[in-house]
C-alpha cells in the first residue's frame, strides 16, 4: 500500500465532521481504483491524514467496512482489505446468480417508465466514459447501474442481500474492468440487460445478469485480481 501520508489522487479532502457512510465510499473508491489492493493494511491515522477526516468517522468506517466483509479486523494487527480469493469469488457469483434468478422475473413485472429511462440513460452515460478513460466514474455508474435493477424488483429483503454481495463483487471486479476494451464489453453486455427489461423478458434478463457477473468473474481471474485458493 502506498505512503498515505501524502494527498490521495482524486480524492477531495472532508472536514471532520464527515460522516462514516461518506468516509466508507472515499475507501471503496480506493479499492475500486486499485490504490488499495487487498492485503493493505488500513491505517486510522494515515488514512484519515490523507483523506482529511478525524479518526472518528474513519474508525466507524472500517467497522462497516468489516461488518460487509470488506476488511478483516485481526487481532493486535490492526484492518487490512478483504478481497475474495478464487473459491470465495465463485461462492460469491454462485449466490449473486441465484438472486438475480429470483430478483429478475421481479424486476421485470414491477419497473416502471422512469426506472427504465434512468438505467438507459446511465448505459449511454456509461458508453461515453468508456470512450474517454474515466475509470473510476465509469465504476460507479457500473455499480449504480445493477443497483437500480435490485431496487426495481421491489423486494427489500432481497435487495438487502444482493446489494451486500453486489458491493463485495463489485469492488474485486471494477478493478479488473479498469480497461476501455472491457469496459466496452461490459456495455455490450448492459445493452443486452436492457433489451430483456424492455421485453418483459424475465427468463432471459436472469440469464443475461447471470451470465454477465460470470464474465466479470473471469475477467478479475484473468487478470489475478483475485488470487488462487490455497
Amino acid at each position: 500500500m502506498k505512503d498515505q501520508r501524502a494527498p490521495i489522487a482524486g480524492m477531495t479532502s472532508l472536514n471532520v465532521t464527515a460522516f462514516p457512510d461518506r468516509v466508507v465510499e472515499m475507501i471503496e473508491d480506493l479499492i475500486a481504483s486499485g490504490q488499495l489492493r487487498g492485503g493493505d493494511r488500513l491505517t486510522e491515522q494515515r488514512l484519515s491524514d490523507s483523506l482529511g477526516v478525524s479518526r472518528t468517522p474513519m474508525r466507524e468506517a472500517i467497522k462497516i467496512l468489516a461488518a460487509r466483509g470488506l476488511v478483516r479486523v485481526r487481532p493486535n494487527a490492526g484492518a487490512v482489505v478483504s478481497l475474495p480469493d478464487e473459491r470465495e469469488a465463485k461462492q460469491l457469483v454462485e449466490a449473486m446468480g441465484w438472486l438475480w434468478e429470483k430478483l429478475a422475473p421481479l424486476v421485470v413485472q414491477t419497473i416502471g417508465r422512469d426506472e427504465e429511462d434512468a438505467l438507459t440513460r446511465l448505459h449511454e452515460r456509461m458508453c461515453e466514459l468508456a470512450e474517454t478513460g474515466d475509470m473510476l466514474e465509469w465504476a460507479k455508474l457500473n455499480r449504480e447501474f445493477h443497483e437500480r435493477i435490485i431496487d426495481a424488483s421491489g423486494n427489500e429483503v432481497a435487495c438487502a442481500i444482493a446489494k451486500n454481495l453486489q458491493m463485495r463483487i463489485y469492488l474485486c471486479f471494477a478493478i479488473g474492468q479498469r480497461t476501455s476494451a472491457r469496459q466496452m464489453q461490459a456495455n455490450d453486455e448492459h445493452a443486452q440487460i436492457l433489451e430483456a427489461i424492455h421485453r418483459r423478458d424475465g427468463e432471459g434478463l436472469a440469464g443475461m445478469l447471470m451470465c454477465h457477473t460470470g464474465k466479470a468473474f473471469e475477467t478479475a481471474y484473468e487478470t489475478r485480481i483475485i488470487s488462487k485458493s490455497e
